[in-house]
């Protein structure tokens, strides 16, 4: 019997081991599958959405959290909530996910408004998962050198997870079930090492 010595990366490739599930940057549109409202809603609540497009990921289910929920007071304020879509349930799998928002419609179709029909406000924190990244691997070199770069790196940005922040003047933001999202989502892989 003869032993062949087979490299694990081959191996890993051969298995479809490690290979990424969702092209980097993929635009997904999803409805929301429950209501989303500062009103009702609190920080640690689940969030789920069920992917309309594109057609290989049609039906599965993007699943979250709420990060913040501050309503806005009854006239002036402004509500505020932030949230984040960090799995995606794909062929009976769970992948890690950064996910931003590029729009938002509510229930109604009405492109930018709440359900009623207020403007929201979008913004993210890339700047802010950038900078955790950065200070990742600059930890990782002084302690470990590149590989200890690489390791920290991924430490840093997984530290700092991408979320979407909304916001109204007025008392809540609210989106009902049917409200959709259009996501630029990208796999969030894990650190070299682990």
């Amino acid at each position: 019997m003869r032993i062949v010595s087979v490299p694990s990366a081959i191996l890993a490739a051969a298995l479809g081991l490690g290979a990424q599930t969702i092209p980097s940057e993929t635009e997904f549109r999803a409805k929301l599958l429950a209501p989303l409202s500062t009103e009702t809603n609190r920080q640690g609540d689940k969030i789920t959405a069920q992917v309309l497009a594109p057609e290989q990921f049609k039906g599965d289910i993007l699943e979250g959290e709420v990060k913040e929920s501050k309503s806005g007071g009854k006239i002036k304020g402004t509500s505020v909530l932030n949230f984040s879509f960090q799995t995606l349930h794909h062929a009976g799998n769970a992948v890690a996910i950064d996910a931003q928002v590029k729009s938002v419609a509510n229930s109604k179709g009405v492109q930018d408004a709440d359900e009623e029909g207020r403007v929201v406000q979008r913004k993210n924190n890339l700047g802010r998962t950038a900078a955790g990244a950065g200070i990742g691997a600059l930890i990782g070199a002084i302690a470990g050198g590149a590989k200890g770069a690489a390791i920290g790196a991924g430490v840093g940005a997984a530290a700092s997870l991408v979320f979407i922040q909304m916001s109204v003047k007025g008392a809540n933001v609210t989106f009902a079930p049917g409200s959709e999202f259009v996501l630029s989502v990208k796999e969030r892989r894990a650190a070299a090492g682990s």
